[in-house]
């Protein structure tokens, strides 16, 4: 399965080489603009790496197509591509925003092309394939955001590569997710911007800012040092639900501010304190019910996948003991293998039961085909 990638600055260098590292057997492409190529190659994130003007080289052949441009490339890329899709491809995005951008994407890709939203909560305040890392979405959500008519099929195979990187996907709607980035991500961004704002207006009168800053202002001010770029179109795409959350925030100060003499600022930072504390790195990463079932339905998929390629096998078998008129059941090997299965079962915290009732069904039935051969021959 080839996927290509479109921009391989963090994110997009990140995912290639985390790819790269767990599933060494996909071909992965890395295309960028021109004066980028250099830095991507000695990255070394990726086998094939190539210009935008190279495009009609690598998608008509890629299963899977990921655009980690800016935001605000994302729709006209996904214009420039849209002729040289296949069907059955599955397009997905790394962008913060996911409303506007799904509301276009699907009028944008001809019938049969499969776009799914993906938005990895992971990231930096540093950017360009020079800051790529693997282990990035390494335990972090991973959100998608499918359109109600997206086929199984292609959400499996999303959701085997997110796990892959390996992160833990969530699905949500596009609109709530727009809601939800804008308190949690594009807030804090703003936020952080605007503390660095406050204090450099205070610098002019005294000068002291870089001595005096303490761990606390170094890490609320950390996002500052983002890129505007790479925020331009977030804040533009996001633009409702960004400012309901800096009015929702600007209650949040007045409320600080009115209350810092009275037992209101303690009631709040004692309330905001427990919430906060819960927040662990293991209480982060939950898929939902939802999720769950998609990865059930995948690992179904994949048991009876390997399951068809088991009952060819004993086809196979079957056509060899007819020729040979050899019987059907090798009762010793089937004790032996009885066995074996349920030693890897141990191996794999599966109740010995479990794996007993399932292989005497498989090897019931595998006998019965073998049987048929021979009846045949």
């Amino acid at each position: 399965m080839k996927i290509t990638i479109i921009g391989c600055g963090l994110i997009g260098g990140s995912i290639a080489l985390a790819l790269k590292r767990r599933r060494p057997e996909y071909p992965v492409a890395c295309l960028d603009l021109p004066e980028r190529i250099p830095a991507i190659r000695e990255a070394r994130i990726a086998d094939q790496v190539g210009t935008f003007e190279e495009l009609s080289s690598h998608i008509p052949e890629s299963e899977i197509v990921i655009l980690a441009t800016p935001v605000q490339s994302i729709l006209p890329t996904i214009a420039l591509i849209a002729p040289l899709l296949r069907e059955n491809t599955i397009v997905t995005d790394v962008g913060s925003t996911k409303e506007l951008i799904m509301a276009e994407a699907q009028k944008r890709l001809p019938s049969g092309v499969h776009f799914i939203g993906g938005h990895p909560m992971a990231g930096s305040e540093h950017s360009g394939v020079e800051a790529a890392d693997p282990l990035l979405f390494s335990d972090r959500v991973y959100v998608l955001c499918p359109y109600p008519d997206t086929p199984p099929d292609a959400m499996l195979s999303l959701l085997d590569l997110v796990e892959s990187l390996p992160a833990t996907p969530i699905t949500i709607d596009p609109e709530e997710h727009d809601r939800i980035m804008a308190m949690v991500s594009h807030l804090p961004q703003l936020a952080s911007v605007a503390l660095m704002h406050a204090a450099q207006a205070g610098d002019a009168e005294h000068g002291m800012l870089e001595k005096l800053a303490g761990r606390g202002f170094l890490d609320m001010t950390r996002l500052a040092a983002s890129e505007y770029g790479l925020w331009k179109g977030i804040l533009e795409t996001n633009r409702e639900a960004l400012r309901h959350a800096v009015e929702q925030f600007g209650k949040s100060l007045a409320f600080l501010s009115e209350g810092i003499s009275g037992n209101e600022i303690g009631i709040a930072w004692e309330q905001a304190g427990r919430r906060r504390r819960k927040m662990v790195p293991d209480s982060l990463a939950r898929p939902r019910k939802h999720d769950l079932r998609s990865m059930i339905d995948r690992f179904d998929k994949q048991l009876l996948t390997a399951l068809g390629h088991r009952i060819a096998a004993a086809r196979k078998i079957g056509k060899l003991k007819a020729s040979q008129a050899a019987p059907v059941v090798d009762a010793d090997r089937e004790r032996r293998l009885m066995q074996q299965r349920k030693d890897w079962g141990k191996s794999l915290n599966l109740p010995d039961e479990l794996v007993e009732d399932l292989f005497a069904v498989i090897l019931k039935h595998s006998s019965r085909i073998q049987a048929d051969k021979l009846q045949g021959a």
